[in-house]
């Protein structure tokens, strides 16, 4: 202001105009200055402490040798690419020695316990940097991003605590109104999105890459958490970046600029989630058409399965109507045959089954369904007993997996047209009731055992057993928001979690939710699966 008011004075004037102008931008320097000394002096120490724990590794030769097979650079030219790219390849370096050192478990020595303690001076000065509101948002995410990483290599013994402050900590970003207001305007557009955009991509992809390294990390070390739940509150809605990177980026800019999440799958042709499963493998197999089934490998790799003929000398037509995957990999697919006899045309359900090379295994008539036509829900339990029950019957067959009906148990819940329907570990029938606003637990004799009530305005679409750390999870549309939900529940009904998932699409093909033993679970959608 003083400045200012010297700007039309006499030569006088304007002497001490510079003079005060020159004080002002000194002083201004000297704040900035001040104002990143944490954010510099954490990233000082982290490089420190990565060149120690590089000392450590190199210390042993056992070690050496494990590092060079597990791609951990040994030369002093590659080495140093690293450490110099350390700021802008910050998360990906810290994931890849993270692995190793683990794997490795070196954990002693005195190079060992310098990096450890360079790394907590890190994570100290990075939060303070992170906590200074008078740096600006660019420089409070890279402090995040310090944060972070310094606190994953501080805490290698135990993961479990790494993950436990990180995740404290990221919702501690996610609740910056600055990270809101960027992902709104990012998300939704409008004029004010026109500004500053390079800048604000900049800064939205940094958030997702923290999230992304955040989730890996997690997913390597613990694996206790069903569904990644840093979301980010806005105005409208919840944004969770791992579950929703497709709204931030189109396939090939994630490629360019991101990596894309492990967890997810884009497919270059439609297959009906509706008829699919996971097999122990982490392989989806789905109906693609009533001809053929696909199999789909976590790498994205598939292969096309043609179904054998129907078996009748007239078939007018089949189609594939259910289809579930045993404890040994084979495919169970039940499909609705009509064929043309003396007496008339004749519709009857026949399940064929293949093994786990997809190879016809056996077939046989479902003689004590009657063909309906409507579609047909059907899970193996641990026995080998198949459960199945059709839409808009309340019955319950439990048979062998040949076909043989066993006993027979109905439902008394008022029922939707399309169920839900999954067993659980312990060869529990879980099945969507009471308009599918709630989920019924049954022993395998049939008897109730546990009526689970979804939150206001969920209903049923999908449900499965997370094998990996015996949740119940609920694939669930919210009719109130017209968004999918992933309801995550105790094995006594007791609410966990409740993550968003999506937004319904109109017109679009609603998801579906499969397990396998070993692998957790798999949301399945016409053109995506996201593993979880």
């Amino acid at each position: 202001m003083a400045a200012y008011k010297l700007k039309d004075g006499d030569i006088t004037d304007e002497k001490i105009r510079e003079v005060v102008v020159r004080e002002l931008s000194d002083i201004k320097s000297k704040l900035d200055g001040l104002s990143r000394k944490d954010l510099l002096s954490s990233y000082g120490f982290l490089k420190e402490g990565v060149n120690l724990l590089y000392a450590s590794l190199e210390k042993s030769t056992d070690d050496r040798q494990s590092a060079v097979l597990n791609g951990i650079p040994t030369n002093c030219d590659e080495r140093s690419r690293m450490q110099n790219g350390i700021k802008s390849s910050m998360l990906s370096e810290t994931l890849e020695l993270s692995y190793v050192i683990k794997k490795l478990k070196s954990s002693s020595g005195k190079e060992f316990d310098s990096a450890k303690r360079r790394f907590e001076e890190a994570r100290k000065t990075a939060t303070h940097a992170f906590w200074n509101e008078a740096l600006s948002i660019k420089d409070r995410i890279f402090a995040a991003k310090l944060r972070v990483c310094s606190e994953i290599l501080e805490c290698l013994e135990c993961p479990e605590t790494a993950i436990t402050g990180c995740a404290s900590f990221l919702h501690d970003l996610h609740s910056l109104p600055a990270i809101r207001e960027i992902f709104s305007v990012h998300l939704n557009g409008g004029i004010k999105s026109r500004l500053n955009k390079e800048e604000r991509v900049d800064n939205v992809k940094s958030v997702m890459m923290i999230n992304y390294a955040l989730y890996q990390f997690n997913f390597r070390f613990n694996r206790k958490s069903v569904i990644w739940s840093g979301e980010i509150n806005l105005v409208d809605r919840s944004f969770n970046p791992i579950l929703n990177w497709q709204e931030i980026s189109t396939r090939k800019s994630w490629s360019e600029g991101l990596m894309l999440p492990r967890n997810d799958l884009l497919l270059d042709e439609c297959i009906r989630p509706y008829h699919s499963a996971l097999n122990s493998h982490g392989d989806v197999i789905a109906a693609r058409s009533d001809d053929d089934i696909k199999v789909i490998s976590k790498t994205g790799e598939a292969k096309l399965v043609t179904l054998s003929d129907a078996g009748e000398d007239k078939v007018i037509e089949h189609f594939i109507k259910g289809l579930a995957i045993d404890k040994n990999n084979n495919v169970y697919i039940v499909r609705c045959v009509e064929t043309r006899t003396e007496a008339g045309d004749v519709k009857k359900y026949v399940l064929n089954v293949l093994d786990e090379t997809y190879k016809a295994k056996q077939k046989c008539n479902l003689d004590f369904l009657e063909a309906t036509g409507h579609g047909i829900k059907l899970a193996i339990n641990s026995e080998s007993d198949m459960i199945v029950t059709k839409n808009d019957y309340p019955d319950v067959y439990v048979c062998d997996n040949y076909g043989n009906l066993k006993f027979t148990f109905e439902r008394d819940a008022v029922q939707m047209p399309r169920y839900a329907f999954a067993i659980s570990n312990k060869n529990d029938i879980m099945i969507s009731s009471h308009r599918n606003k709630a989920v019924d637990i049954y022993t395998e004799g049939g008897n109730l055992k546990l009526v689970i009530n979804l939150p206001l305005y969920h209903r049923v679409i999908g449900v499965a057993l997370n094998h990996i750390i015996c949740k119940i999870v609920v694939l669930s549309l919210n009719v109130h928001r017209d968004s999918f939900y992933l309801l995550c529940y105790t094995l006594t009904g007791e609410l966990e979690t409740s993550t968003f998932f999506s937004k319904r699409t109109e017109g679009a093909i609603r998801p579906s939710i499969t397990s396998s033993p070993g692998v957790s679970f798999a949301i399945v959608l016409a053109k995506r699966i996201v593993y979880m």
